[in-house]
C-alpha cells in the first residue's frame, strides 16, 4: 500500500475516533447536567438515564479502538468490523426513529454520518482483504 493510502486510512480512523469521542462524551455531560436537552433531537429524556449513559461509554470505547487503528492500519481489523456493525444498526435505528416521527433530522444526520463512516471502514476491509491477497 502507497504512502498516501495508508495516511487516508490513518486519518480516517483519527477522525472517526475523535468525532466517536467527542459527540459521546458531549453528549454524556450534556445528559447529565441538562436532560431536558433531548429536545435537540425531537425526544424527550426516558424515565431513566442508565442505558442512555452505558450507549455513551460503548460509543466513547470504540472512539479508543478506532484511535487504536489509527497507530497501525495493518493490525486490530476486528475492531473495525465491530465498527462496520455498530455504525450500520446506529443509521438503521436512526432511520426508523425519525421515520415514526420519534426523532427529528439532527439525530438522522448524526445517523448519516455514522452510515458514511460504516461505508469508508467496509473499503478499508476490502482493500485490506485485496492486499493481504497479493502478498
Amino acid at each position: 500500500m502507497n504512502l498516501t493510502r495508508v495516511g487516508y486510512y490513518r486519518d480516517l480512523f483519527l477522525i472517526g475516533g475523535i468525532y466517536n469521542i467527542g459527540l459521546s462524551f458531549s453528549l454524556w455531560i450534556l445528559g447529565l447536567l441538562d436532560p431536558s436537552k433531548f429536545e435537540l433531537f425531537g425526544m424527550t429524556a426516558p424515565p431513566t438515564l442508565f442505558f442512555f449513559h452505558a450507549t455513551m461509554g460503548f460509543i466513547f470505547t470504540f472512539g479508543i479502538g478506532y484511535l487504536i487503528v489509527s497507530r497501525n492500519t495493518d493490525k486490530n481489523h476486528a475492531i473495525v468490523i465491530l465498527g462496520v456493525i455498530g455504525k450500520s444498526i446506529f443509521f438503521v435505528d436512526c432511520a426508523i426513529t425519525f421515520s415514526l416521527g420519534q426523532a427529528n433530522t439532527v439525530l438522522l444526520g448524526a445517523g448519516i454520518i455514522d452510515l458514511l463512516f460504516a461505508i469508508l471502514f467496509a473499503e478499508f476491509l476490502n482493500s485490506a482483504r485485496a492486499r493481504a491477497k497479493t502478498r
